[in-house]
């Protein structure tokens, strides 16, 4: 269906006035595209030393070692110049690879970064200060950080062992020191300045008494304290206090950390990316589900290329296609790829459908992707929507917002309008989406050129049985989108029972058998039964593992296993939005 793809996220910046804007750190390379594109705001922000930080940061909490070098190229290759770690995270090393690389090869200026790191709690006693900011710099490679944060107020334990940085008491809790002395520690920190070590210096974790009790001693007051910060904890108090002292507030967590399990357990815990308000924005800006940021999408081309994918799948609607053809020129002008080896797939939007239209929406999507001709065209739905000549509303609202249908539709007419562009060499074929058998029928009953395919949600717990039987008898193949189930689907479509295809146990007992990822066994069922799977992804190393699907098979047995399961479970069911529709397909 058009909403087929992961989720953009939409993050509420909240601030109380101009100057003192709430800053925000994206810890996943599914977010690291959005966040920089948000030219409204300021880029930079002057703090109290007269410092200027990136107003927008690559938070790496969480982020193990591999992955958080592909995040970080991506993070700078989109324009990201603030990264943010800490000495706990244990992937200093793996940042400091890839900033050596950047500067090294003059990608970026060292200059121009503006690296964060932080005290570990079990290093804050004074003596140990200055030796674990010079540990951190040796794994980082730099000779001084920009800002340097004291991770907690509370100090643990050390016991000589630098890597158990959580160390536990006897019941299992965190084992704090016998001693402690947080404005020893500051002045310990200040030190730092001094020795050019760090640029300036913060904190994080602390409470409103806490800052103020260093701000009335300290000789480098803190510029920034950096806490949990979200629309369901906005901080209003304590940023009003960290205000009076000129000292920033940076949030962690700020769309409410989705995925971490403290998200998802017990009562209370709403999940910010699914609050109503958010949902209502996201639709007001036309942030759709179904849109990639543009340098996301780039990316995710360029990963899939080079991975050897010459099957890229887009549409009108997905307002991605102009980033896409950025991607596909670049390759193809510098010899990369050749034209004739791709197959690039795009969609007649649902206001585009009156026959009149349809030459002209193709043609736009050809001037987006930068290409002659489509390889493969589909009519992304048998319901046309009303078009009011706004050809950016691709899905137009009744006043109890639902989908608007146009007045008079004529799924015929939009066929043979369809057929045209073949005889014209727009695109080399044509095909549907979201159709059912009846309307397969219809089509093939008075058609020129035939669809070839019929692009639908198709997954294990939604095998689509009868339609792919229909479709074959017609020699039509069926494209499943969602083969893997969409783990990453927008939540309004999302419900608290929906089964996940990742986590079935059989699934996950072939991929034990076949030493493969649960998703390429999602995958190669479906390319077993004949069917084109077009998993959606904008992570490189996802991108690659799920090319890598060549290499085995499923026995008989297995995918006779998998006939078994009696689920009809659809992710993406359109009907609610077309009541009584002639068209509804389903």
């Amino acid at each position: 269906m058009v909403n087929h793809t992961q989720c953009t996220c939409i993050l509420l910046i909240l601030r109380k006035e101009k100057k003192v804007p709430v800053h925000s750190y994206p810890f996943s390379l599914h977010n690291v595209h959005t966040f920089i594109r948000m030219t409204a705001l300021e880029r930079t922000l002057k703090l109290n030393n007269g410092q200027s930080i990136p107003i927008i940061g690559l938070g790496t909490y969480l982020s193990p070692r591999d992955k958080v070098r592909t995040a970080v190229r991506a993070a700078l290759d989109a324009g990201y110049r603030h990264i943010d770690t800490a000495y706990n995270y244990k992937n200093e090393g793996a940042i400091g690879e890839v900033l050596h690389e950047y500067i090294d090869s003059g990608k970026v200026k060292r200059e121009d970064l503006f690296i964060v790191t932080k005290l570990p709690m079990i290093h804050m006693d004074p003596k140990l200060v200055k030796r674990s900011i010079e540990m951190s710099l040796k794994k980082l490679q730099l000779s001084y950080i920009d800002l340097y944060l004291v991770h907690s107020p509370i100090q643990l334990a050390y016991d000589g062992d630098d890597e158990n940085v959580f160390p536990l008491t006897e019941t299992g809790i965190w084992k704090a020191a016998d001693k402690f002395d947080l404005l020893g520690t500051w002045k310990a920190m200040e030190e730092l300045v001094d020795l050019d070590l760090t640029k300036s210096i913060g904190v994080s974790n602390f409470s409103i008494s806490q800052i103020e009790r260093i701000c009335k001693v300290a000789k480098h007051k803190p510029v920034t304290n950096q806490v949990e910060c979200h629309i369901y904890l906005q901080q209003k108090e304590l940023l009003e206090a960290c205000k009076k002292h000129a000292v920033t507030i940076t949030a962690y967590a700020p769309i409410g950390s989705p995925g971490s399990a403290a998200a998802h357990a017990g009562k209370g815990n709403g999940l910010a990316l699914e609050d109503p308000l958010v949902q209502k924005l996201a639709q007001k800006y036309g942030k759709t589900p179904a849109q990639s940021p543009k340098d996301e999408v780039k990316t995710a081309i360029r990963a899939a290329l080079d991975a050897g994918y010459r099957h890229i799948d887009t549409a009108y609607n997905y307002k991605n296609e102009g980033a896409i053809g950025e991607v596909l020129h670049e390759y193809i002008d510098s010899g990369k790829v050749k034209r004739e080896d791709l197959f690039i797939v795009t969609k007649l939007p649902m206001i585009h459908m009156d026959p009149k239209l349809v030459k002209r929406s193709i043609e736009m999507s050809l001037k987006k992707l930068q290409l002659s001709y489509i390889d493969l065209y589909l009519v992304h739905s048998p319901i046309q929507l009303a078009y009011d000549g706004d050809d950016e509303n691709v899905f137009p609202l009744t006043e109890t917002g639902m989908w608007k249908p146009a007045d008079k539709f004529d799924l015929l007419g939009t066929w043979k309008a369809m057929e045209e562009l073949v005889d014209l060499n727009l695109t080399k074929s044509i095909g549907v989406s979201n159709f059912s058998i009846s309307q397969i029928e219809r089509i093939c009953k008075v058609t020129k050129h035939k669809p070839v395919t019929n692009q639908v949600e198709c997954h294990i717990y939604l095998q689509q049985k009868e339609l792919a039987d229909g479709c074959n008898e017609h020699g039509i193949i069926v494209t499943a989108y969602a083969p893997i189930g969409s783990p990453g689907r927008p939540a309004h479509v999302r419900g608290k029972s929906d089964p996940v295809a990742l986590e079935d146990p059989l699934v996950q007992t072939l991929a034990t058998k076949y030493r493969k990822t649960p998703a390429q066994v999602l995958l190669r069922f479906l390319i077993q039964r004949g069917i084109i799977a077009i998993p959606k992804s904008v992570t490189p190393e996802r991108i690659r593992s799920n090319f890598q699907v060549f290499d085995f098979s499923l026995s008989k047995e297995d995918m006779e296993e998998f006939s078994k399961i009696k689920e009809n479970r659809r992710y993406f069911d359109m009907s609610p939005m077309f009541k009584d529709h002639p068209e509804c397909p389903i």
